[in-house]
């Protein structure tokens, strides 16, 4: 079997400008620069051949995948699982809050060395996440279509992308990657 996704993440919000931690229980909708960025995205995806398209079930992923819906002419399927990941109690919060009232995890968070067993008070760990995105796409194999669009979230692709050997950077929104199934075996690379 051979199959290739085109995985995206969501275009901007507000709460992407004010560096706050939107994660799983925020759900933020796409500002004017998001939705332009998500226009861009639909247009570089319209030559793909992408015959599915899932999503998150939260507003940016939603208001993404909508716009590369309409230009690609493809409907799309909800996944919750494809959501960000769960912060716990740093949702909400500025980059810089996060850090002063979690400086231990916040620097292990960021270390080099991505300890996948890290989580903030009440949330996912990275494995977590990384587990539930990579079921998602395990369960994505049975689709009838050979090329999948997926619009998902930053820290949850982030970690997936882990899987595949690409290491945690930094995630532009509406940032574009290729995931290729074949034959049992996964690879992945950046696109834009």
């Amino acid at each position: 079997m051979y199959k290739i996704f085109y995985l995206f993440r969501h275009g901007e919000t507000n709460y992407n400008i004010e560096k706050r931690w939107q994660g799983c229980s925020i759900d933020a909708p796409l500002n004017d620069n998001g939705m332009a960025q998500a226009r861009l995205l639909a247009d570089k995806l319209q030559d793909l051949g992408i015959k599915e398209l899932y999503s998150s079930r939260l507003k940016r992923a939603v208001q993404t995948a909508g716009i590369v819906s309409e230009k690609l002419n493809v409907p799309i399927n909800y996944i919750t699982d494809l959501r960000e990941g769960n912060l716990g109690q740093a949702e909400g919060r500025i980059y810089s809050d996060v850090e002063q009232m979690f400086p231990d995890i916040f620097q292990a968070w960021y270390s080099p060395e991505n300890d996948m067993n890290i989580s903030f008070p009440d949330g996912e760990t990275k494995q977590q996440m990384q587990d539930r995105m990579f079921n998602v796409f395990q369960r994505l194999l049975k689709s009838d279509a050979d090329i999948v669009g997926v619009c998902s979230h930053g820290s949850s692709i982030r970690y997936l992308l882990m899987k595949f050997g690409i290491m945690p950077h930094r995630m532009p929104n509406t940032a574009l990657y290729k995931i290729i199934y074949d034959s049992g075996q996964w690879s992945a690379e950046k696109l834009f």
